[in-house]
């Protein structure tokens, strides 16, 4: 039997270009999708255009769920949840005092991916707001146990980012803080629209468009910074190797 060795290698910003054009393009379809549901188009040329149409006020958008959107970004959850599992056995293959910070960090984003699959915490918000009555900015009642979580996330993982060199605090600072502000501060912007609005009109679907589309711009940088991580402590890629 002979050693055979495979190398994955990458380039992070080729990559992280490549995910904010997506992001750009699914905010463009779903703003314009919505445009069309309210306003209408001025000429429906046949079944398959009446079929595209469609699709675009349904699958692509942001605001909604089940559907190619939902599907996208239960994806760019699940993608750091794989690159953290990677570091997290590495780490653990050199015995790295942190290296059950990682496994819990691929863990939660395994969670999230699930979450945004299963529409978990949104099916949380009509119990929410019975117990607590939130309107305006937190109409949305899921962000209430979604805030403790945060700060709760902040305590246990606080060593573990003081460890890191300088470079990758500003990264996993940076992208986390936008994803988390697009979770938890676009959810209440949202709210708040919804709270005064309501959920069906035009305003409202470009805010929350607008708003969920944060979220997929800090994921993106969530799996830049990691990908980075790898980068620099292993330049080289990374090496699967069978016998």
């Amino acid at each position: 039997m002979t050693n055979r060795s495979a190398t994955v290698q990458f380039n992070p910003k080729k990559i992280l270009i490549a995910l904010l054009g997506m992001v750009v393009a699914i905010v463009g379809l779903s703003i314009y999708g919505q445009k069309v549901r309210f306003f209408g188009v001025a000429d429906v040329r046949g079944p398959w255009h009446e079929f595209i149409l469609d699709q675009l006020m349904k699958n692509f958008y942001l605001d909604a769920e089940g559907n190619i959107v939902t599907f996208i970004n239960a994806l760019l959850l699940f993608i750091p949840s794989l690159i953290l599992t990677a570091i997290g056995i590495w780490k653990t293959s050199v015995k790295d005092k942190f290296r059950f910070h990682w496994i819990g960090l691929a863990l939660i984003f395994f969670f999230l991916s699930i979450d945004e699959a299963a529409v978990i915490h949104e099916n949380m918000i009509k119990p929410m707001r019975a117990i607590v009555g939130a309107e305006g900015f937190f109409y949305f009642a899921w962000i209430i146990p979604g805030i403790i979580i945060v700060a709760a996330f902040g305590l246990v993982y606080l060593m573990f980012f003081l460890h890191l060199e300088n470079k990758f605090k500003v990264l996993f600072l940076f992208s986390l803080g936008v994803y988390i502000s697009g979770v938890i501060g676009g959810e209440m912007i949202s709210g708040y629209y919804a709270a005064n609005l309501g959920l069906k009109n035009y305003t409202y679907a470009v805010v929350a468009s607008l708003e969920e589309s944060i979220e997929y711009i800090g994921c993106s940088l969530i799996i830049y910074s990691l990908l980075k991580y790898i980068e620099h402590y292993l330049p080289e890629g990374i090496t699967f190797k069978s016998s």
